[in-house]
């Protein structure tokens, strides 16, 4: 085992563990923005097509399949733990504050 395979080691697990963090990053921009309160069906059009092209693009360019399953990995994460997050209601914060 030489140097360069040493280096092609720690390669792939910095991409696998980059498309991860892309991943939850790309979850959480989607579910911010889908929750928002004055929500416009363009921009959610925009959301969901922007994470199907970053799943197309990373699958046609990167090789092997590590990448691309780390990143729906975090994906789906990111969608999962964000948004079963119910935001306080306003009354609730009000409410909790001490007078």
């Amino acid at each position: 085992m030489t140097y360069l395979d040493v280096f092609d080691i720690i390669g792939y697990v910095l991409r696998f563990l980059g498309a991860l963090v892309f991943g939850l990053s790309m979850g959480w921009l989607t579910i911010r923005m889908v929750k928002q309160e004055t929500l416009t069906w363009q921009l959610a059009v925009a959301m969901y097509l922007g994470l199907l092209a970053a799943f197309v693009l990373l699958g046609h360019w990167v090789g092997g399949g590590a990448t691309l399953g780390a990143f729906g990995i975090g994906v789906g994460a990111g969608l999962l733990v964000w948004g079963l997050i119910q935001p306080k209601p306003k009354e609730k914060e009000e409410e909790d504050k001490p007078a």
